[in-house]
């Protein structure tokens, strides 16, 4: 171990003897961290701490995910979701040291799957409590995916990092689409912003919470709904039943207008995940593959003739 995640660690036991008011008798890394095939545990580092009657999880953010996550509001933004009963509850926050406390969602709880997204009844379950996030408060942090998109990217050109052979287009379906909501306009409500099924906790009876609330803002809705589409399912016909899921009805405009932003999800990750590849120091980490991978599935959607077509239907 480095010097570094020496320091860090130390640095979570000591708060997490601060928390428990004991020393904890268990005190481990309960999982492992990848950014390939999947995106878990990357933006911070992830301690268990156990009494014999009581658990915690301890969240240390890393300084290479700065770019992207604004950590101040994201940890209000899980304190509000453990208020609502949407995720677990936040039992201290330290901002200036980058570190979250969270109650244990501890056996039978489980990390959630692709596997999880064949479920009818826990896809129910991860809508009613994004639907119900959105109904919360208003959050510290309002923001756009088209304006996120575009500062990555130009992260990308100034530091000369290798992304996709097609970004050029890709960009250029991002500003198409960002004009056409522009020109529609928008709602603004509180969203997780995060599709991943990683960031889920599950129940054996079909209970779920979210978790990682890292890029949650104030948005477009849709934005959260697309998002989710984009991968809980793989084709536009089984997305179209889940939109109507979500959504209650289905609806041509807002269902394109909500897999745009999906197709968007795809770019904004595929830019972390090159930019990630070429900064950080966590070299054991594939970021660079997971980024070739959310652009390759950008590039499945962007080049097709109905990408366009995506833009002009949408409401």
């Amino acid at each position: 171990m480095s010097e570094q995640a020496m320091t860090r660690q130390k640095a979570a036991y000591s708060l997490a003897t601060e928390v428990l008011g004991v020393e904890p008798i268990i005190f481990i890394n309960p999982l492992t961290v990848l950014a390939s095939p999947a995106w878990r545990g990357v933006e911070g580092d992830i301690w268990r701490a156990s009494t014999e009657d009581t658990s915690i999880i301890l969240k240390h953010y890393q300084d290479d995910t700065a770019f992207y996550v604004d950590q101040a509001p994201a940890m209000l933004a899980a304190q509000e979701a453990g208020h609502l009963g949407v995720g677990p509850a936040v039992l201290k926050c330290v901002p200036e040291d980058g570190f979250l406390v969270l109650s244990d969602l501890a056996d039978p709880w489980l990390a959630g799957g692709l596997h999880h997204a064949l479920d009818m009844d826990l896809r129910s379950a991860v809508i009613a409590q994004k639907r119900a996030f959105q109904r919360g408060v208003r959050l510290e942090k309002t923001i756009s995916i088209f304006d996120e998109i575009e500062l990555l990217f130009d992260i990308t050109r100034s530091e000369r990092i290798a992304t996709h052979n097609d970004i050029e287009p890709f960009m250029a379906f991002a500003r198409d689409a960002s004009e056409k909501m522009n020109s529609l306009g928008w709602d603004e409500v509180p969203c997780h912003r995060d599709g991943n099924t990683a960031n889920l906790m599950v129940h054996p009876e079909k209970q779920v919470k979210l978790i990682d609330f890292d890029l949650a803002a104030n948005c477009d809705p849709f934005e959260d709904i697309g998002a989710y589409l984009i991968e809980f399912f793989e084709t536009d016909g089984d997305a179209r039943s889940g939109f109507e899921e979500w959504y209650g009805s289905f609806h041509e405009g807002l269902f394109q207008r909500a897999m745009i932003y999906g197709v968007a999800d795809d770019l904004r990750w595929g830019l972390i995940g090159a930019i990630m590849g070429r900064r950080s120091e966590r070299s054991s980490l594939e970021f660079s593959k997971y980024a070739a991978w959310r652009f390759l599935r950008m590039q499945m959607q962007a080049k097709r003739s109905e990408a366009n077509d995506r833009i002009r239907l949408a409401a």
